[in-house]
């Protein structure tokens, strides 16, 4: 890092504000470890980093307290993401706020001084987030987080408002936090609390100046229970906020509508595909198999290769739809270097017509289980 830049950046004003860093965690690893000095070593003047960890390994809890200039606190039993986040909210003094996932990772020595520049005018931020590429599932999933951190940029660019932010990295200012009461009890805490900061009116932006690293699922069984936690939690935020999220969709239409297509294509490519002629046994059969994988987990990938299966016969007979492949596929190009992200060209196809089903399949089967069997419950989660 240039020793200039440092100095162009700490000498302005905005430079001496104070920052409050929060990572909550669960046990704790190596990742956390690494996380942490890294923040602790970061050359922000003004800065304090709280740690809040739930049932910490005695290792991990040893490693921690050595860390110069972080208050670390130590949970014997574990109390949940929202409890840890409050918990060092009321511990934080800094006029602005950055949450942290544990599991993420930083690269930018001037990681704070662009968040603080950037929050300078906004009350709250989103800050970009970068998949670890590190297979073919990894690949999948950082085609995704492009869409999400366009779709996150489109809503700071055109409304500077914003319903959600992804809460492995964000920031708000502490006046913003005091007005709507911190963290409620939610599995989707960050969602929970953009939207009640969408009805103060906040002020919101993107952050692509700086980024974190995101590590991706290990392996499908790994991330298909983080699918499961998120469509249960995401299906849990709009039956208690129907009316909120159906009100900013009216109020900004042109913002929240082409974000939701971006983030998730497979719902305007199903539906294209339901509307369609024949195959009317396979669509029978998907909406069986996804209505019974609401009640037993093993019925899903058959839901979602019947899906694929679908698309791909309508892909071989009809030749418009073939028109969503290379919409998205021109789309995702001019988004990837938007927001200054790789592209996959080749893998495309297979993102869109086989990751995104899959995943649709699971949010659908998360919709059901909680608006219909009122089941609420996440496995290995405490809010």
């Amino acid at each position: 890092m240039s020793s200039t830049l440092l100095q162009v950046y700490s000498s302005r004003e905005e430079a001496q504000q104070k920052v409050s860093i929060i990572i909550p965690s669960y046990r704790g690893s190596d990742r956390l470890l690494k996380l942490v000095e890294k923040v602790a070593s970061l050359p922000y003047p003004s800065k304090e980093l709280i740690v809040v960890v739930d049932e910490p390994t005695p290792l991990v809890a040893e490693k921690l307290r050595k860390i110069p200039g972080v208050k670390v606190v130590i949970r014997e039993k574990r109390a949940g993401k929202v409890s840890a986040l409050n918990t060092a909210l009321k511990m934080s003094t800094g006029d602005l706020v950055v949450f942290l996932d544990d599991d993420v990772a930083i690269e930018d020595e001037l990681f704070l001084h662009k968040i603080v520049e950037k929050m300078r005018d906004y009350d709250i931020g989103d800050i970009k987030k970068v998949i670890v590429d590190s297979g073919l599932l990894s690949k999948m999933v950082y085609i995704e987080y492009v869409s999400y951190n366009f779709a996150s940029m489109l809503m700071g660019k055109l409304a500077k408002r914003t319903i959600a932010v992804n809460g492995a990295a964000f920031a708000m200012k502490r006046k913003a936090l005091e007005e709507i009461g911190y963290f409620q009890p939610s599995v989707s805490e960050d969602f929970d609390i953009a939207l009640r900061s969408f009805k103060k009116k906040h002020r919101f932006t993107y952050i692509g100046e700086t980024y974190v690293l995101n590590y991706p699922p290990e392996n499908i069984s790994k991330w298909f229970k983080q699918r499961k936690r998120w469509a249960i939690g995401l299906a849990i935020w709009l039956q208690e906020n129907f009316l909120e999220a159906l009100t900013a969709t009216i109020k900004m239409p042109h913002v929240i509508i082409p974000a939701l297509i971006y983030a998730l294509p497979s719902l305007l490519t199903t539906l294209l595909a339901f509307s369609l002629y024949n195959h009317s046994i396979e669509k029978t059969a998907y909406l069986v198999a996804l209505t019974l994988s609401t009640f037993i987990n093993q019925f899903l990938p058959f839901a979602s290769i019947i899906a694929v299966n679908i698309h791909l016969s309508y892909l071989l007979t009809v030749g418009a739809f073939f028109i969503p492949l290379v919409l998205f596929s021109l789309w995702h190009y001019i988004a990837a270097r938007v927001v200054k992200s790789k592209t996959y060209l080749y893998l495309y196809p297979l993102y869109l017509y086989i990751y995104q089903l899959f995943w649709l399949s699971i949010l659908l089967a998360g919709f059901l289980r909680v608006l219909i069997l009122r089941d609420r419950k996440v496995e290995d989660w405490v809010v």
